[in-house]
C-alpha cells in the first residue's frame, strides 16, 4: 500500500503480488509451541478485483486442482520480478525464498502466530499496546514457571500439536495450517486453500509476503470463512456494525465527521461470529478483506515485512473479550462523578459565561457535575496549547475553579498536542528538542487535511522522548493542582507519515500509535496528582485505548444520520476496545439542532455510559425551549438515580474487559437477529434501549428488536415476550427502553450532582420472570454487594441480597399485576420474598 493511497484514502487492492507459503520444511519444538520453517513461490494475482486469478511460478497444472475445463488461463510469466528485493531469506533464486512461522499457545484460549525472518522474529515488539507484563502472566498462569516443549506428532501429511487444548495441524505440500481450540469446539481457524476458481486456481493468495515496485514489503495472512460469519470491531466504525464484505483500511485520522469510512479510533481487532478474535499486533497501517473479492475467505495485512498475530477461542464473545483484554488491559474505574452529567459548548469564551452556566443548570434543577472548557482558556487556542492561561478572558482561573467546586462542579479543559510556532512555549520545546521532526531535523507540522487557517505550523509533541512527555505532563500539574479534575485529550490522530521521532519510529509506524502513548500521559499525570485512576475524554485511539478512559465519538453532524452513525461507532468501539464511550449530545456541527432533535439525542446520551451535551452552538437544555427543558430534566435525574448501576458496569469493564454499551449479540450469542442489530444497544446487561432517529415532533412508531426472553417496557411496565421486532409508539417525551426479566435495577436518590462516596439509601427495582443475579459495588477496591433472583414455589420470587455494607433498601417489585413495595430497612444482608 502506497503512502499517497494512505493520505488520499483510495481503497487498495489487498496483495497483488509477492510470495506466499508453498511447502513446510521443518518442524522444531519451541517454549509453548513449534517454530517451522517455510518455502515460499512467487506469486502475482491476475484477472482484477472482480475475478482475482492468483498465478504463482510453478507450472500452471501443478496449481490447478481441475484440468478439464476449457479457457483456462495461460502458463505464468517470469515472477522473478518479486524476488530476492523482498528481503526473504533464501538462496540464488527466489523459489527458494525462506521464511519463518512460530506458533506459540499462550493459553487455553489464546495463541501467538509470528511470521517472519529469523531476526525480525528474535526483535522485542513493545510498542505500549499490551499490557507491560501481561504476555509473561498469561504464560505463567498457563504453565507455571517453565514453558514446556511440547511433542510433535508425525501424520500421514504433515505434523500435529496439541498443548493445554489448543490443537495446531500444518500441511507439509501444500502448506496450511489448521487451528482449534476446546474453548470454541465448533471452530475450526484454517488456511484457504480450498477457494478456487472454476479452473481450480486460488482467488484468495494463501498466507505470505506482499511485495510490489514502489510499496512496502507487508506480510499478511489469509483464511477460510464460514458463509453465515459475521464480523465485527476495527475501533469506531460508523458505517456498518456487521463487516462482512469490506475492505477495511485501519488508518487513525480526524474524520471530519461519523458517516463516513473514516475513524479517529482504529484498532486492529477483528471478532468474529463463529468463536474467534484476531488481533494485529502492530501500530503500522492494516488492511483487511472481509469475504471480498471471494467469500469464501479473508485476509489481513500489516504494512510491515514481518506478522504478530494473536489469535482468540471463546464460545461467545465475552469470553474472546475478556481474553484479550488480559493482554491489552481494561479500563481503570472512573470516580463516581464522571457518570454525571456534562455540560459543555465549544466554546464558552469567557469566566462570565461559564458561571452564567452554572447558576442557569442550579436554578433550572437539570443535574450537572462537569462543565467543560473549550479551548477559550488558552492564550493561544487556535488548534495549538501550550497551558499558558487567557488572563483576559479567564482571570484568576483557579479560583472560577475552587468555586465552582464548592458549588458541585467538577472542571474539564481541552487540549491537543500540538503547538503553534507562535505560542509562547513553542521556543522552549524547540530548543530542548521536544517535537517531531521532519527529514531535515526540524519539528514538523500536524497533519490536519490541509493548512491551519493561518497557515503556520503546528508542531507535534514527541512522546516516545521520554523527556519531552515528562515536560509536557508537568504543564498539566499546576491545574491539576488547582482543582482540575480532567482533560479533554483533543486530536491526536495528525502525525505525518514522513515524522521522525526520537525512538527512531518514522510516521508510517507511528500515526496509529500516538493517540495512546498520548492518551496514557495525560492519563497518568492526571492519576499521579489526583491520587486516583486518572481519567481522560479522548478523541483518537488504538490498540489499548480502552485503558485510559473515556472515549467520545468526535464530531457528529447535527442531524439523525449522525446520530444513527455515532451509536454504530459506539459498538464496534465496544467490541475491539472495549470499555466507557459517550458521544456529543445534540451533535456537534452544522446548523443548531431543531428542538426534536436535541431531545432525542439528549434522551440516547443520557442513557449512555457517559453523558456529555456539546457542540459548536449552544447545547444547554434551556436553549431548546421549556418542552425540551423538562424532558432533559427528567432524563438527567434519572441519570443520576442511576449511578449505582451504571458504577457497577464501569466495575465489570475494569475487571473483566465487558464494554458498558453493548451490542446486543454480546448478551444474546445464539440469537441470529440479534447479531445484526445496529440500531439499539444494551446498557449493560439489564436495559435495553432504542433511540428515535427521527426529528419529528409527532409521535414516532418505533420499530425494534427484542432478544429471546421476557422483557418490560420501563415506563408502562408492559411485559413482551422477545425474539420478536415489536413496534413502540414514542411520543417526544418517550425513549423506548425496556428491562430485561430477571434483572434488579440498583436507584440512588435523587441529586443535583453526584457525590464521590457511595448512597446509602437505594431502591431496588425487581423485574422477576427468569432468575438472575449481579453486584452492586461501592467503591474502587470492588466491594460489592451481591443480589440473586430466585423463583420459589407457588410462583413467587426471592430476592436474596447478600454484603457487609449497610444500607437503607426499599424493594419494588415488578409484576404483571402491578407493581409491589417493600420497605426493608438499614441493613447489610436481607431475603425479601414475594
Amino acid at each position: 500500500m502506497s503512502e499517497a493511497m494512505l493520505v488520499t484514502g483510495d481503497r487498495p487492492v489487498m496483495v497483488t503480488q509477492g510470495f506466499y507459503l508453498r511447502r513446510l520444511v521443518q518442524v522444531t519444538a519451541i517454549p509453548g509451541g513449534v517454530r517451522a520453517e517455510l518455502a515460499l513461490v512467487p506469486f502475482r494475482t491476475l484477472g482484477g478485483p472482480l475475478r482475482p486469478v492468483v498465478v504463482s511460478a510453478e507450472p500452471l497444472a501443478q496449481q490447478m486442482t481441475t484440468t478439464g475445463v476449457p479457457n483456462r488461463p495461460a502458463e505464468a510469466e517470469d515472477l522473478t520480478g518479486t524476488g530476492r528485493e523482498t528481503g526473504a531469506q533464501g538462496g540464488s533464486s527466489a523459489a527458494e525464498a525462506r521464511l519463518t512461522l512460530e506458533l506459540q499457545v499462550l493459553s487455553p484460549r489464546s495463541l501467538r502466530l509470528r511470521l517472519g525472518e529469523p531476526e525480525a522474529l528474535r526483535q522485542e515488539r513493545t510498542y505500549g499496546m499490551l499490557v507491560p507484563g501481561a504476555l509473561e502472566e498469561v504464560l505463567a498462569a498457563t504453565y507455571g514457571p517453565q514453558l514446556p516443549l511440547p511433542s510433535i506428532e508425525e501424520t500421514a501429511t504433515g505434523v500435529r500439536v496439541l498443548l493445554k487444548g489448543i490443537s495446531i495441524r500444518l500441511e507439509r505440500d501444500p502448506f496450511a495450517v489448521q487451528i482449534e481450540s476446546e474453548a470454541a469446539p465448533a471452530v475450526t481457524w484454517r488456511t484457504a486453500l480450498d477457494d478456487r476458481n472454476v479452473h481450480g486456481l486460488l482467488c484468495t493468495p494463501p498466507p505470505g509476503l506482499h511485495s510490489a515496485p514502489g510499496e512496502r514489503r507487508a506480510a499478511y495472512w489469509s483464511w477460510a470463512i464460514d458463509p453465515a460469519e459475521h464480523f465485527y470491531g476495527l475501533g469506531e466504525r460508523f458505517a456498518r456494525l456487521d463487516h462482512r464484505g469490506t475492505a477495511v483500511t485501519l488508518f487513525n485520522i480526524d474524520a471530519w465527521g461519523t458517516t463516513t469510512e473514516a475513524a479517529y479510533k482504529n484498532v486492529p481487532f477483528l471478532l468474529s461470529s463463529r468463536g474467534y478474535g484476531l488481533f494485529a499486533h502492530t501500530p503500522t497501517p492494516v488492511t483487511l478483506a472481509l469475504g471480498t473479492p471471494s467469500a469464501r475467505a479473508a485476509l489481513v495485512r500489516c504494512a510491515e515485512p514481518s506478522l504478530d498475530l494473536f489469535v482468540f477461542f471463546g464460545r461467545e464473545a465475552r469470553e474472546i473479550l475478556e481474553e484479550y483484554t488480559r493482554l491489552t488491559g481494561r479500563a481503570t474505574l472512573p470516580p463516581r462523578w464522571a457518570f454525571g452529567v456534562w455540560l459543555s459548548r465549544c466554546r464558552y469564551q469567557s469566566r462570565a459565561e461559564v458561571e452564567e452556566v452554572a447558576t442557569r443548570a442550579r436554578a433550572e434543577g437539570v443535574p450537572c457535575d462537569v462543565l467543560h472548557i473549550d479551548p477559550a482558556w488558552l492564550a493561544h487556542p487556535n488548534l495549538s496549547c501550550d497551558f499558558t492561561v487567557n488572563e483576559e478572558a479567564f482571570p484568576d482561573l483557579p479560583g472560577l475553579i475552587r468555586e465552582l467546586g464548592e458549588r458541585g462542579f467538577k472542571v474539564s479543559l481541552w487540549e491537543l498536542p500540538y503547538i503553534s510556532e507562535q505560542a509562547p512555549r513553542y521556543q522552549e520545546a524547540v530548543r530542548a528538542g521536544y517535537f517531531l521532526r521532519d527529514e531535515q531535523g526540524e519539528p514538523i507540522g500536524a497533519d490536519f487535511g490541509g493548512p491551519p487557517p493561518d497557515g503556520r505550523k503546528r508542531a507535534i509533541v514527541d512522546f516516545t522522548n521520554p523527556a519531552a512527555r515528562a515536560w509536557w505532563q508537568d504543564l498539566h500539574r499546576p491545574l491539576l493542582r488547582a482543582g482540575v479534575a480532567v482533560f479533554k485529550t483533543d486530536f491526536g490522530e495528525g502525525v505525518p507519515l514522513e515524522a521522525q521521532a526520537a525512538n527512531g519510529m518514522r510516521g508510517h509506524e507511528l500515526r496509529n500509535l500516538y493517540p495512546l502513548l498520548y492518551n496514557a500521559a495525560v492519563h497518568e499525570v492526571i492519576s499521579q496528582e489526583t491520587g486516583r485512576p486518572g481519567f481522560v475524554w479522548g478523541r483518537s485511539g488504538w490498540a489499548g485505548t480502552q485503558r485510559y478512559p473515556a472515549q467520545w465519538g468526535g464530531d457528529p453532524k447535527t442531524d439523525v444520520v449522525a446520530m444513527a452513525c455515532s451509536l454504530r461507532g459506539g459498538l464496534n468501539l465496544a467490541l475491539s476496545a472495549p470499555g466507557l464511550w459517550a458521544h456529543d449530545i445534540g451533535g456537534f456541527y452544522g446548523p443548531p439542532p431543531s428542538p426534536e432533535l436535541y431531545i432525542r439525542w439528549a434522551q440516547f446520551g443520557l442513557l449512555s455510559p457517559l453523558a456529555r451535551a456539546h457542540g459548536t452552538t449552544p447545547r444547554e437544555p434551556w436553549a431548546f425551549g421549556e418542552e425540551a427543558l423538562a424532558i432533559f430534566r427528567r432524563y438527567a435525574r434519572l441519570r443520576l438515580r442511576l449511578n449505582p448501576y451504571l458504577y457497577s458496569l464501569a466495575w465489570e469493564a475494569h475487571a473483566h474487559g465487558l464494554p458498558m454499551l453493548r451490542p446486543l449479540l454480546l448478551e444474546f450469542p445464539e440469537d441470529p437477529t440479534a447479531a445484526v442489530i445496529d440500531d439499539a444497544y444494551l446498557l449493560g446487561p439489564a436495559l435495553l434501549v432504542a433511540p428515535v432517529f427521527s426529528e419529528a415532533r409527532e409521535p414516532v412508531a418505533r420499530r425494534l428488536y427484542l432478544p429471546v426472553g421476557e422483557w418490560i417496557d420501563f415506563w408502562s411496565d408492559e411485559h413482551l415476550e422477545g425474539g420478536r421486532y415489536v413496534t413502540r409508539v414514542a411520543p417526544l417525551e418517550i425513549l423506548p427502553v425496556y428491562v430485561r426479566a430477571g434483572s434488579v435495577l440498583p436507584l440512588g436518590p435523587e441529586r443535583a450532582f453526584l457525590h464521590e462516596e457511595a448512597p446509602d439509601e437505594l431502591t431496588l427495582e425487581v423485574y422477576p420472570g427468569a432468575p438472575g443475579r449481579g453486584r452492586i459495588v461501592w467503591d474502587a477496591s470492588g466491594a460489592a454487594t451481591e443480589w440473586q433472583l430466585l423463583p420459589t414455589a407457588a410462583d413467587g420470587w426471592q430476592l436474596q441480597i447478600t454484603g457487609e455494607r449497610p444500607v437503607h433498601w426499599s424493594v419494588r417489585w415488578h409484576t404483571a399485576r402491578g407493581i409491589v413495595e417493600q420497605a426493608v430497612g438499614y441493613t447489610a444482608s436481607t431475603v425479601v420474598s414475594l
